[in-house]
């Protein structure tokens, strides 16, 4: 009698253990982070007037769909770039600070320096990744070609195939002609003119091919605002058959101290 008595408490255990595994919630699987660092152009030329309202309008309005539209294992940071670069929003998962940052973006036309440089950004892109360990890419956003050099483009492109960071470029722009501004009045306005647009990508295209990244053009507002960003951001790099390229260390040093001393001196102009 005591046997079978041990024999219905272990049947009876056993049932119990099996049936609280079945009930168990499935562990969900933990998703990597993605670290995302966004470049866009802050040149004069973003308020022409062939996406209307304007260009910085219609920017702002994707990069708060993408934002809006940001999975939970995603990390941005914002960097904002004519002449020289700023990083207006560091790496942050959150919404709100993000989306703070994107009512600001206008502020650089009349606080960085004219013109249009790619280096720049690119390196204070990567140094606003420099503290996350995860999966890191970049989006660069321009309207136009660089005019404005700075630090050789080789750098910024043999350093992100370095830390493994894959760069996508964008270029949005109409094909022909463009109320563009030319002057500024005596008011402090902007003057609008015709002229005929230049397209060049070569830049941008190397930028992309040789970090293992995608390189488009939207021509029309229409496509751009309506494009899946978010997709392309979370696809994986292109295989990148590079060799890990040879870097001065302590040039790139220089540099990115350069950079942070730059951020520190214009945080006072971007509050």
């Amino acid at each position: 009698m005591k046997n079978n008595f041990n024999y219905y408490f272990l049947l009876l255990a056993f049932l119990l253990i099996n049936c609280n595994k079945a009930k168990a919630p499935e562990t969900k699987k933990e998703q990597p982070l993605q670290n995302i660092a966004i470049l866009i152009d802050n040149s004069i030329s973003m308020v022409s007037r062939d996406f209307a309202p304007d260009r910085i309008t219609v920017m702002k309005e994707v990069l708060k769909n993408i934002i809006d539209h940001k999975k939970e294992n995603q990390a941005f940071s914002i960097v904002i770039y004519s002449g020289n670069s700023y990083i207006l929003c560091p790496l942050t998962k959150d919404k709100n600070q993000l989306l703070s940052a994107v009512n600001k973006l206008s502020l650089g036309m009349l606080k960085l320096r004219p013109g249009t440089n790619f280096s720049n950004p690119l390196l204070n892109g990567i140094f606003s990744l420099s503290s996350a360990f995860d999966h890191k890419s970049m989006i660069l956003f321009t309207d136009g070609k660089e005019n404005i050099k700075s630090y050789p483009l080789d750098i910024p492109i043999q350093d992100a195939v370095k830390n493994n960071i894959r760069v996508n470029t964008i270029l949005f722009t109409s094909k022909d002609f463009v109320m563009a501004p030319t002057q500024m009045d005596l008011n402090g306005n902007f003057v609008f003119s015709k002229v005929k647009v230049e397209i060049d990508s070569t830049q941008l295209k190397q930028i992309s091919s040789e970090t293992g990244g995608i390189f488009k053009t939207f021509y029309t507002k229409d496509d751009f605002t309506k494009y899946d960003f978010n997709t392309l951001i979370s696809q994986e790099a292109h295989s990148n058959k590079k060799a890990t390229p040879e870097i001065n260390n302590e040039q790139l040093s220089k540099i990115y101290k350069q950079i942070e001393k730059t951020n520190d001196s214009m945080a006072i102009k971007f509050k």
